[in-house]
């Protein structure tokens, strides 16, 4: 088990499979060989534990074939959890954070 700092949030990938994962890391410009703190997430049941302002990326959500039970289960488990403050969108500063790089706050 690995212990994370109190204000360290991995980066969560939500998609119904690893492949379109992989797709979303490309499309925010990440290089899945070189990511670092980020967690791929393919079922509802994989969110178990988020803690609160946990920032998440997802990728053409809206194409998702929400008929396949695992996916819409996967879909409203996002919904939920954004609602209750567990999962955020993440900023930029979150991805530079997972590309290795840190972005210094604005004073």
């Amino acid at each position: 088990m690995v212990r994370l700092k109190p204000n360290e949030r991995p980066l969560y990938i939500i998609a119904p499979s690893l492949a379109q994962c992989h797709r979303a890391a490309l499309a925010h410009g990440l290089n899945p060989e070189r990511m670092e703190n980020v967690r791929c997430i393919t079922a509802a049941g994989q969110l178990r534990g988020t803690r609160a302002c946990t920032p998440f990326i997802t990728h053409e959500r809206s194409s998702w074939v929400r008929a396949m039970p695992d996916i819409f289960n996967l879909d409203q488990a996002i919904d939920l959890l954004v609602r209750t403050g567990r999962l955020r969108v993440a900023a930029s500063d979150d991805i530079a954070a997972a590309r290795g790089r840190r972005v210094e706050a604005a004073e």
